[in-house]
């Protein structure tokens, strides 16, 4: 029976934990009913600045030092917590199996996969296309220690000694959002005088299911020759089996020695088989439960032919601590050893001894995870009549004969719509065991304890099975608990705050004001994770920027995934909502004066032989990926956005459903059209260019911004016989684009890019000495727009290029994303060649041909230049300068970092996060613009002008560089106010004004370089 079951998995490791903690309210700071944010007593004036509030936050008393001692000039206080800065990330460390069992009281001594890795991964972020991504740890009800959720997309268990490209030995997708099971308040013994002690004495099990009829459930990719595995196939064959069962306790929290810093945790679980009967979320058995909750927790046993089993996972504590507190590494502090009970007697309720488990057994059942096995003469059947008690001289536990237990015991509900009567309804997956085994019970009554919070069922009632459901309704916001008949079977509901009537108004009337007022400016006072190491909310400009993405991840589809934002849950569905009328009115905005007139007619080279060619060959991959790139964006952006579409339809140039194919739908979430294709691909293009850029700093160069090469020069360079141009959406550019994707697979006249690589390929497999021993180089590590399958088979991938194999793996990830492995395969339906190939399909397959794109011109300049089309509008004109100028900047930023740090974190670098935004937040909106502007040129538009090579004369001294960056954002924001436009450009003046003062804050050391 789950965890009991054999074969077992036993792991140990450390979790690190990134809870929030000024959300407890621990000095009357906020209202959760109403998501209200407190100051002194009062709902607080949004207008005011929110660092003056998180001043406020941390002015209030009483002030702890780092032992957790009043002081009056401690950097702690208990308002804030210890992690006001947390943002909800919860992984697994150095996680490892410590113990194989494949039956009782013994464990395998030399199994391959003894000293394999475990973690715990987020969902893949379907909008992102990220790696690496975390699961989210996030407090129902902040003022309880015992409501954490988990959010967990994925479990895997790598070979001893893996790398993060190599296979897993399994993997496997988690669909169930699990909660706290068992709490332990004072699981080590010892108090502790420190103003967190409840923080650092508690232990949580949590435990959650995998299926093995899921597609992504994948064991034993890498052969190994495993008894363990064999056994774990031959069990999950068995027809009663759904998969596996993973159980898993959080404790001994280190103490936080300074503010705003994850905590580290011990952590250790067991995994086992996931029967039929069983729940997904709750250890099932025969459960006994302790007379003192204080200090000890649950025990649930089993018994099987003559041994009986025992999950004691957190049941027994430790007595307390072997090293003073704080540690300085800042990882859990070692324990002594458990609390000693002396031998423990399992004994019928009438006193009968039947069973004695030996002090020594529990006390040094670390290596199982708290699981142990001793012999039993009485049968199964023989127990099963009799109630069990566990006892010793000093503590006992007995047996709840009855174990009803809600599947989904934790949860979020909407308040009800008083507008519309609509109520708010949950049903519960309820089961009912007696003595371990499923039963039915009829008219267990219920209680509530919130009755003005919630309605509820008054009885529970299961079927044959054990198996039953409990309605549940949401009164009014707050937070309720309910129990299922026993004070042991509790249902934590929060109800999110009642926020209806915010829909009621007008879509135009939602700007960036009102949705920071109703929504976003809780978010800021309460959780500055955003500000510190995404963007502020309270940023107009970046919030304008990202407002598509900002939908997508407020989306009330996407609740249960780790990636949702805001990461708490606590935001209503009707607050949700505002984010899409936001974006339309972003989009609106963009909406061109005029619409263009109707008639408007729219027209292997040879080996390479050593290392210097080598690197000048990677050289020309980061042109043509730069080239490639730019090329998809400005096929993009000359489609116009929804918004625009929209104004498309109503003067009866398109039909609903031609928007929807350029388009996608109106609600924004994952079909975003040919536009948002085009966008994706040109997202992992950007990865390609810095996945060259990682292979060249990998043999010791430096960072190559790039040159975009265009005709006969490309020609030259790349040996492809494709045109390389700057062209709006049309038929004939989507042909271009599919034959730069075209696959060495499918026979073809002609070289391809996969043939560009390939001479590449075979020069990092047989050139010696490219990575001499000792002399390791590497480019940052990123994570960003990478496809589910990437993700799925290799979630720790981060671009590392560091000796060869790496190198080629780097070069299969391009080549294979761009045209796929063989039609056959998962990468193959989401690769370039097989998107942009349906793209032209479906286009060319139209009834009635239509125009898609605005008619811009082919290679637009502003200065005249050979193979380029020049731009007489001097509006347009001016607006392309600006571009250029824009452009440069953001080169530059990147650049920048590279000088410094080319072994760095790119997705934390503050410079390469500004040149992404500078791209998003300005390059994006002003390419879109340009492409609705007169060019001169009759019946076409101007579009964002061909780019030149960018060299940069920024200091690479970091500080004096910033300072650099810093003045050209000024100029910049200088020249846009000075633009001769009908619209100026606020929000990008906006953007580099805000740039302009990270630039210096960075060149004086008032900000960290790393976010």
């Amino acid at each position: 029976m789950s965890v009991l079951d054999f074969p077992r998995i036993h792991f140990k490791g450390v979790a690190r934990v990134n809870v929030p903690t000024a959300n407890r309210n621990i000095n009357n700071t906020l209202d959760i009913a109403t998501n209200t944010v407190l100051h002194e007593g009062q709902a607080v004036d949004v207008k005011m600045p929110p660092k003056a509030y998180h001043e406020y936050l941390q002015s209030l008393g009483p002030k702890i030092n780092a032992r957790g001692e009043v002081d009056e000039n401690g950097q702690f206080n208990l308002a804030c917590g210890y992690n006001m800065m947390g943002n909800n990330h919860f992984s697994w460390h150095d996680t490892q199996i410590t113990a194989l069992q494949i039956r009782p009281g013994e464990c395998l001594q030399h199994d391959p996969l003894l000293g394999g890795t475990l973690n715990l991964w987020g969902h893949y972020n379907e909008y992102l296309r990220t790696s690496f991504n975390r699961a989210r740890w996030v407090d129902n009800d902040p003022t309880r220690a015992d409501s954490a959720l988990i959010y967990a997309g994925q479990l895997t268990v790598s070979a001893p000694n893996s790398e993060a490209n190599t296979a897993h030995v399994l993997s496997a997708d988690i669909d169930c959002t699990h909660g706290v099971r068992w709490l332990n308040p004072g699981y080590i013994e010892q108090e502790q005088p420190h103003a967190f002690a409840a923080d650092l004495a508690a232990a949580r099990l949590f435990q959650f299911t995998v299926s093995k009829h899921s597609k992504d459930f994948l064991i034993n990719q890498l052969n190994l020759e495993s008894e363990f595995l064999e056994q774990l196939k031959l069990a999950l064959a068995q027809p009663d089996v759904k998969g596996l069962v993973v159980q898993y306790c959080v404790s001994n929290l280190s103490p936080p020695t300074q503010p705003n810093m994850p905590v580290f945790c011990d952590l250790h679980g067991s995994i086992g088989l996931w029967r039929e009967h069983e729940m997904a979320t709750c250890p099932v058995g025969r459960v006994l439960q302790p007379d003192n909750q204080e200090h000890f927790s649950n025990i649930v046993l089993q018994a099987s032919q003559h041994w009986l089993s025992l999950n004691m996972a957190i049941s027994v504590g430790h007595q307390g601590y072997l090293e003073t507190l704080p540690v300085e590494s800042g990882m859990p502090a070692k324990l002594a050893d458990k609390v000693s009970l002396g031998d423990l007697k399992l004994q019928s309720k009438e006193g009968q001894t039947l069973a004695i488990i030996p002090e020594a057994l529990y006390k040094n059942s670390l290596e199982c995870a708290g699981i142990i096995d001793i012999p039993i003469e009485l049968s199964v059947s023989d127990l099963a009549n009799l109630s069990l008690k566990l006892v010793s001289d000093q503590h006992s536990w007995h047996e709840v004969d009855w174990y009803v237990q809600g599947e989904q015991h934790i949860t979020y509900m909407e308040s009800p719509n008083p507008k519309s009567q609509q109520k708010s309804n949950q049903l519960i997956d309820v089961y009912s065991y007696f003595r371990g085994a499923p039963r039915a019970i009829n008219k267990l009554a219920s209680h509530n304890c919130t009755t003005d919070l919630l309605y509820c069922d008054a009885f529970v009632e299961t079927a044959d099975d054990g198996r039953g459901q409990f309605l549940v309704e949401a009164l009014s916001a707050g937070s309720g608990q309910i129990f299922l008949g026993e004070q042991h079977s509790p249902i934590q509901v929060r109800v999110l705050s009642d926020d209806w009537a915010l829909l009621d108004t007008p879509d135009e009337q939602v700007d960036y004001d009102f949705l920071y007022e109703n929504v976003m400016a809780y978010y800021e006072f309460i959780y500055p994770f955003m500000a510190d190491k995404v963007f502020s909310m309270a940023d107009k400009c970046k919030c304008e920027t990202y407002a598509r993405l900002m939908w997508q991840m407020c989306d009330p589809n996407n609740k249960h995934k780790s990636y949702y934002m805001p990461s708490t849950r606590e935001m209503s569905q009707a607050q949700s909502y505002l984010f899409l009328k936001y974006l339309s009115n972003v989009e609106n905005s963009a909406i061109p004066k005029t619409l263009p007139p109707c008639n408007t007619e729219l027209a292997i080279t040879g080996k390479i032989k050593n290392k210097a060619q080598l690197i000048q060959s990677l050289r020309d991959a980061v042109d043509l990926e730069l080239s490639i790139m730019l090329q998809y964006l400005y096929s993009a952006y000359s489609l116009p956005t929804y918004a625009s579409g929209e104004q498309f339809v109503k003067a009866g140039r398109w039909t609903n459903e031609q928007l929807e194919l350029v388009n996608g739908g109106s609600d924004r979430r994952h079909n975003s059209g040919w536009r948002g294709v085009l966008l994706e691909i040109a997202h992992e293009e950007m990865i390609h260019y810095l996945v060259v850029n990682n292979l060249l700093m990998s043999l010791g160069e430096p960072f190559y911004a790039g040159v975009p090469v265009l005709g006969e020069q490309a020609h030259s360079t790349f040996g492809l016989d494709t045109d390389f141009s700057f062209e709006p959406f049309s038929a004939q550019t989507m042909a271009k684009f599919v034959r730069f994707e075209w696959p060495t697979f499918i026979p073809t006249i002609g070289r391809s890019i996969a043939d560009f690589y390939a001479d590449i390929k075979q020069a990092f497999e047989e050139l010696p000495d490219l990575y001499p021993q000792g002399n390791i180089y590497s480019g940052g590590e990123h994570h960003l727009f990478l496809n589910e399958v990437v993700n799925r088979n290799y979630p720790g991938y981060q671009f590392e290029v560091y000796n060869r194999e790496t190198a080629l793996f780097a070069i299969e990830f391009v080549t294979e994303q761009g045209e796929g492995v063989s039609e056959q395969t998962e990468q193959f339906e989401l690769s370039h060649f097989n998107r942009l190939r349906q793209i032209s399909k479906v286009l060319n397959q139209q009834d009635v041909p239509f125009e898609g794109a605005y008619p811009v011109l082919k290679n637009p300049v502003f200065q005249a230049r050979a193979g380029c089309n020049l731009v007489t509008n001097p509006q347009a004109q001016s607006l392309m300068r600006f571009y250029k100028e824009c452009h440069e900047l953001m080169f530059q930023i990147m650049m920048h970092h590279f000088a410094q740090t080319p072994k760095g974190s790119l997705r934390r670098s503050r410079l390469m996060n500004a040149a992404i935004d500078l791209m998003t937040g300005i390059l994006r909106p002003l390419s879109v613009h340009l492409m609705t502007l007169p060019s001169g040129t009759p019946g076409r538009n101007a579009g964002p002008p061909v780019p030149e090579p960018v060299e940069s004369s920024i200091a690479t001294d970091y500080a004096k560089g910033c300072a650099q960056l810093s003045q050209r954002c000024a100029d910049l924001a200088d020249m846009a106010r000075n633009l001769d436009l009908i619209q100026t450009p606020d929000t990008q003046i906006e953007l580099l004004e805000f740039f302009q003062q990270q630039m210096a804050d960075l060149a004086t050391g008032n900000l960290s370089r790393e976010g």
